[in-house]
C-alpha cells in the first residue's frame, strides 16, 4: 500500500507539475496579433490613374494657315477622389488625376491664340454639378472640320466619379476670335 501511495504521489506531482498554465499555440498567436494591432497604425493605400505625370504634346499645321500646339499634361497635387473603402483600420483610396491643356494657335508666326483650358475655366459655360469632380480628358484637332478658314478643336471633359462626360468644339477663325458649341452632354 505504501508503493502504490508513492507511485501515486509521483504521477500527482508529474501531473500537476506539467500543468504550469502555458498557454496553447492557437492563444499565444492570438496575443501576439493584439500586441501587432495595437503597435501599429491604420494602413492607407492610394491608386492613382494614371500612376505618373503624364503629358502628350502635338504640333499640327492646317492647310497651310493654322499652326497648333497643344499641351494635355496632368496635374501631380491636384485629383479627384473617386472612391474609398475603410476595413477596419486599413483605408484604400482610389483617385483619378486632374489633367489640364495649354493652346497656342498662330497663323503666319503671329499668335492668335493662346489658352489654358482646364475644368474650372469651363465652369462659367455651362453651370452645373457635373463640374464639382469633373476634369479635362482631352483636347485636339478635329481635321475633318478644319480647313483655311476656321479651326475646329474637340475638348472632352469627364467626371470619373460619376461616369459622365461632356464634348465641346471650339471654332477659332483666321483672327483668333472663337466660338464654343456642346456637342455632347452625357451628365
Amino acid at each position: 500500500m505504501k508503493k502504490v501511495f508513492i507511485l501515486i504521489s509521483i504521477i500527482s506531482a508529474f501531473f500537476l507539475g506539467s500543468c504550469d498554465n502555458r498557454k496553447s499555440k492557437t492563444d499565444r498567436i492570438k496575443d501576439a496579433i493584439k500586441v501587432f494591432n495595437k503597435k501599429n497604425r491604420s494602413l492607407n493605400t492610394t491608386t492613382y490613374h494614371p500612376n505618373n505625370y503624364t503629358e502628350t504634346k502635338t504640333d499640327s499645321i492646317i492647310s497651310k494657315t493654322f499652326h497648333v500646339a497643344i499641351s494635355n499634361y496632368s496635374l501631380m497635387t491636384d485629383d479627384i477622389v473617386i472612391k474609398k473603402i475603410a476595413k477596419g483600420k486599413q483605408q484604400n483610396t482610389t483617385v483619378h488625376r486632374v489633367f489640364e491643356s495649354n493652346i497656342t494657335v498662330s497663323v503666319h508666326h503671329e499668335i492668335i491664340y493662346d489658352k489654358h483650358i482646364s475644368a474650372k475655366t469651363f465652369q462659367h459655360y455651362q453651370p452645373s454639378e457635373f463640374w464639382d469632380n469633373a476634369t479635362l480628358e482631352h483636347v485636339w484637332v478635329h481635321q475633318e472640320h478644319s480647313n483655311a478658314e476656321n479651326l475646329s478643336l474637340r475638348v472632352s471633359f469627364i467626371n470619373p466619379k460619376n461616369n459622365m462626360f461632356k464634348l465641346f468644339e471650339i471654332r477659332i477663325d483666321r483672327f483668333g476670335n472663337e466660338q464654343l458649341q456642346v456637342l455632347k452632354n452625357y451628365s
